[in-house]
């Protein structure tokens, strides 16, 4: 279709790909796996992201969709810490009220469509046409469209999106490869809705959401990577190539979609995060804080010896990983919501108590840790005055930063962000006071504190990749210089870019700015 004519505004295409990791398409696309990719890379710019999966992982999306940090917006997590009570709520992304880039361009009279992208809720006014979690990976609100016709119309041309809950899928081979087909099946669902709405709606702006590189780097990340302690059972199940052949499918249905664009139409690739191997001491944060004297004790050694001593384990947690999957969610289906939920927060804080704690582990991705303060006047029944609340922070910090792995003595801690000195906004009193992002590039099950002596910590997850710290955006179009590498730039930049290039002014509380498209790094 043509555009809706209100102005003289190219078209502008963009798809987020969820969690894709970056060195795995640079490295595919170099050996011509990826050709969509590949010329992408070729004929336009590139950049490298920062991004909030250091600190909130939850966010990224909502950061890219508004062009602000997390301090200004209401859910960082789906399960959160309630400072007036002291306890967790379930937080769905309706709760999210921040303004997205799209709402921007609807108002200013461009035709938007905005297809089944991650976490974030349907606009409750729009100029064009919208679908929430089809097939969008942990998509936290209601299955639902405008117009509401829509999804109906989806389900009875394409059927329902073949993947559902990733999560209720075991580490079991049989369940491994009835997900490894149904994500494959999804990805190919994915770009048929998508093409059928790129032809049959006018767009001015049409933003698409792919999620199975998240789902599958979950699962899979272990067959890619040669240095995982699981690699050869992936090798030895049929697992090695699969997220290659996922990547490969999304790179065919990107192609399929830039066939059908007008020449001079900007096409922007985006994600937010990437993937990675997941080591990390989230689930013994709330031991380790004890023994440092931040609970309700003293502080203490776990031994006088050098002998490891055995971390403890949230039960809810093992309970979950020995359950088949399918088992899992029949009993949830069948449970009422207050009920699912109770066991969530089992699930995330094990039964602990946090009262009379002046620091105290709270929910966040499992790839970084998170930590609140028990502060006086602002947490229910605070013990920490506020003027020590710094100091409590930067020993905390100092703790962390000691962590080491007992076998080769490597740091386990590569940032820990004091929310309070990154973020700003009006919610960023329900932040994490501390944010641990743990090393995650070898293999570790023992820590070591010179404070409390050696832990020696047990899985308790069975997936086998989780998030990296960096996102990554590619940009096409008639304005965009060939070949260029920009600047490292932010997640927040995103949407300012995109304004700019509908000649739409960009809101003072945004964050970001638009990406300097014309200043070029290095080149390939």
């Amino acid at each position: 279709m043509q555009t809706s004519g209100a102005g003289k505004v190219a078209r502008q295409l963009v798809v987020g790909i969820d969690a894709m990791e970056w060195s795995l398409v640079e490295k595919w696309a170099n050996e011509e796996k990826l050709p969509t990719f590949q010329r992408l890379i070729q004929q336009g710019a590139r950049a490298q992201l920062t991004t909030t999966a250091a600190q909130l992982p939850d966010t990224v999306w909502a950061c890219i969709y508004t062009g602000t940090n997390p301090g200004k917006f209401e859910k960082f997590f789906y399960v959160q810490y309630a400072p007036r009570t002291r306890g967790l709520r379930n937080v769905p992304d309706d709760e999210i009220r921040r303004t997205p880039f799209w709402d921007y361009m609807s108002a200013a009279g461009l035709r938007v469509g905005i297809a089944d992208v991650a976490k974030f809720p349907l606009s409750k006014s729009i100029n064009g046409f919208q679908f929430t979690n089809w097939g969008a990976h942990a998509t936290k609100t209601a299955r639902t469209s405008f117009p509401s016709t829509l999804m109906g119309e989806v389900d009875a041309r394409f059927g329902r999106h073949p993947v559902g809950d990733c999560d209720k899928f075991d580490a079991k081979p049989d369940s491994l490869r009835e997900l490894r087909q149904r994500v494959l099946d999804g990805v190919r669902a994915h770009g048929e809705v998508f093409r059928w709405l790129m032809c049959e709606q006018q767009w001015d702006l049409f933003f698409a959401g792919f999620s199975a590189a998240h789902c599958i780097g979950h699962h899979f990340w272990h067959g890619v990577d040669p240095s995982h302690p699981r690699h050869e059972e992936s090798v030895k199940d049929g697992f090695a190539e699969t997220m290659e052949q996922v990547y490969r499918a999304i790179d065919r249905e990107i192609g399929e979609m830039l066939a059908l664009v007008e020449p001079g139409t900007r096409v922007m690739i985006v994600s937010g995060h990437g993937m990675g191997p997941i080591f990390h001491a989230s689930w013994n944060l709330p031991e380790m804080l004890d023994l440092w004297g931040y609970g309700t004790k003293p502080a203490r050694r776990v031994s006088i010896t050098d002998k490891p001593n055995r971390a403890k384990v949230n039960p809810w947690r093992i309970l979950k990983m020995i359950v088949p999957g399918p088992v899992q969610y029949a009993i949830k289906n069948r449970l009422p919501q207050f009920a699912q939920d109770q066991l969530l927060f089992l699930w995330y804080r094990g039964g602990k108590s946090w009262k009379g704690c002046r620091a105290f582990a709270i929910p966040n991705n499992d790839s970084v840790g998170a930590i609140r303060v028990s502060v006086k006047g602002r947490d229910h029944n605070g013990v920490v005055d506020p003027v020590d609340y710094h100091l409590v922070c930067r020993d905390i910090a100092d703790a962390l930063y000691e962590l080491k792995d007992r076998e080769g003595g490597r740091q386990l801690v590569k940032q820990v962000t004091l929310t309070h000195e990154t973020f700003h906004g009006p919610f960023l009193e329900q932040l994490p006071d501390l944010t641990v992002l743990w090393d995650q590039s070898f293999a570790w099950d023992t820590v070591y504190s010179p404070r409390f002596g050696t832990l020696q910590i047990k899985q308790q997850d069975a997936r086998t990749g989780g998030h990296s710290s960096h996102g990554f955006v590619l940009m096409t179009g008639a304005d965009i210089p060939a070949d260029v590498e920009l600047p490292r730039s932010s997640i927040y930049d995103i949407a300012p870019t995109i304004l700019q290039a509908a000649n739409i002014p960009i809101p003072q509380d945004m964050d970001g700015s638009p990406l300097p498209i014309h200043t070029a790094v290095t080149t390939a």
